[in-house]
């Protein structure tokens, strides 16, 4: 099945689909509300462009098929939860070793626990969420049923295969416990999904599942079988040439660590296959480490990053007028103090051709790129406005401050007209005695024009005869001669 991916983001899978604006969307793309009054807590998720209520998708066009994920489920139990209850539960067993009823019931202990909470991550990773159960009292040791109808399984395997071996000899029960052990993980899948132990091992029911399944079974199957050699694989060429409480250690933490992988790759199956299998899994269950990541900046976020993205959208639909009116409709109360929507508001002033618009923007917007220490962005916004409008004149500070990246750059003459054009616009201002200074070092340093700085300094010592640049002025004067 190819997967369909996001419009606005391409790299990145589609998890809805607006049947009103034939958009594929991904979670950051869509609006997430929560229904409030006694559904609170539940989600609706819209469309942002028509405002209506979107179609998942389903898991199928998020997850990978398992075969491409193996090394995430040998990766899986080395997350903080597994792994530290894997080292605590092989201390326990390697503690109470070799101490007769202690340590018997001390194993009885371990893998009861153990098996819990394997089927905790089985039964959460078929629900769609692929991050590790919690570490608490109701994911080990509440509710033990699940793991004593398991048990259950092989009580009925046994006894199934004693019979046979009665009927039909040593040929007749190989072949049984052949097949036994290639739909055991149909069983359990199927206890799973219908919490039923009668259903579990219903040879009709388990076997049909296994071929709703298809090909995907087989190789999910041998996966399985190799998990379960591997503990003793290593066991008989690693571990037993190790100390004995080492031994015991290791072995009961390799056995626990391949019975989460296998218990994971089965949930995972569940998922993959949930359709096939009729098992539902629901959106607002799904989660992986990207979602949470993403679910968490999502809670985290503010009115203007929402509404920059929607801006965003609509610029990639092409629809710039639309773009322009909602900033307008979202800011009328309060303006706009966010430079990166400010900017996406000034470039869409130019390109909808609202020029008188544009011009009354640009005087905020170049507040806002100067307090952000936008240099470029400040300087091209300045000579654009004037370009349009010779007569714009943003703030004195404004002004000042790009007229000196304008000298930095080497843009003399440009810097010489916007310090004039400070001067005139605010004879008053305190800025005004600097503007004509750095214009006078202008003309001498750069332009090559003693004579036009002298006459500039000159002037500034006469309408300026006690301000506090006046000693830079005399002494920058003097080097002149």
């Amino acid at each position: 099945m190819t997967k369909q991916h996001c419009q606005y983001h391409p790299t990145v899978p589609a998890h809805w689909y607006c049947e009103t604006c034939n958009k594929l969307l991904c979670p950051q793309c869509v609006d997430t509300r929560d229904m409030g009054g006694y559904r609170q807590g539940e989600k609706l998720h819209m469309c942002p462009n028509c405002n209506r209520p979107v179609q998942w998708l389903g898991v199928g066009n998020i997850i990978d098929p398992f075969w491409k994920r193996i090394s995430g489920f040998f990766i899986y139990p080395f997350s903080k939860r597994p792994l530290t209850l894997m080292l605590v539960l092989a201390a326990l067993a390697a503690l109470f070793s070799g101490m007769g009823i202690l340590a018997t019931l001390a194993q009885v202990a371990v893998w009861g626990i153990s098996f819990k909470y394997a089927y905790a991550i089985l039964q959460a990773t078929a629900s769609g969420d692929l991050t590790t159960p919690k570490l608490n009292s109701s994911t080990l040791t509440e509710n033990f049923g699940p793991v004593v109808k398991q048990v259950g399984i092989y009580v009925a395997i046994f006894f199934a295969a004693g019979v046979v071996f009665a009927k039909l000899g040593i040929a007749g029960g190989a072949i049984f416990l052949i097949l036994a052990t290639l739909f055991l993980p149909s069983m359990i899948i199927l206890l799973v999904t219908t919490e039923s132990l009668i259903q579990a091992i219903n040879p009709m029911m388990f076997v049909t599942l296994a071929f709703r399944i298809g090909w995907g079974y087989l190789l999910m199957y041998l996966f399985y079988s190799i998990l379960g050699g591997a503990p003793a694989l290593l066991g008989r060429h690693v571990i037993q040439y190790l100390p004995p409480l080492v031994q015991v250690f290791l072995f009961t933490l390799v056995k626990i660590y391949y019975t989460f992988i296998a218990y994971h790759l089965m949930g995972y199956v569940i998922l993959q296959y949930h359709e096939d299998i009729g098992y539902k899994v629901d959106f607002d269950d799904f989660k992986d480490q990207a979602t949470e990541n993403h679910q968490a900046a999502l809670a985290a976020d503010d009115p203007v990053s929402r509404l920059q993205r929607r801006v965003a959208q609509l610029i990639k639909d092409g629809d710039h007028d639309g773009a322009r009116a909602l900033i307008e409709s979202e800011t009328a109360r309060d303006g706009i103090s966010d430079p990166v929507l400010s900017e996406q508001y000034y470039t869409l002033l130019k390109l909808t051709g609202t020029t008188e618009k544009m011009i009354a923007h640009a005087r905020g917007h170049l507040d806002l790129l100067i307090q952000a220490g936008q240099k470029q962005p400040a300087m091209e916004t300045y000579q654009e406005c004037l370009a349009k409008d010779p007569a714009f004149t943003p703030a004195s500070g404004v002004l000042f401050k790009i007229a000196g990246w304008l000298n930095e750059t080497g843009k003399r003459k440009e810097a010489i007209a916007a310090f004039n054009q400070l001067t005139k616009a605010y004879p008053q201002d305190p800025l005004v005695p600097k503007s004509y200074f750095r214009a006078a070092q202008i003309f001498n340093d750069h332009l090559m024009n003693p004579d036009k700085a002298k006459k500039i300094l000159k002037g500034l010592l006469h309408k300026y005869p006690g301000h506090d640049i006046i000693p830079f002025v005399e002494r920058y004067l003097g080097q002149l001669g």
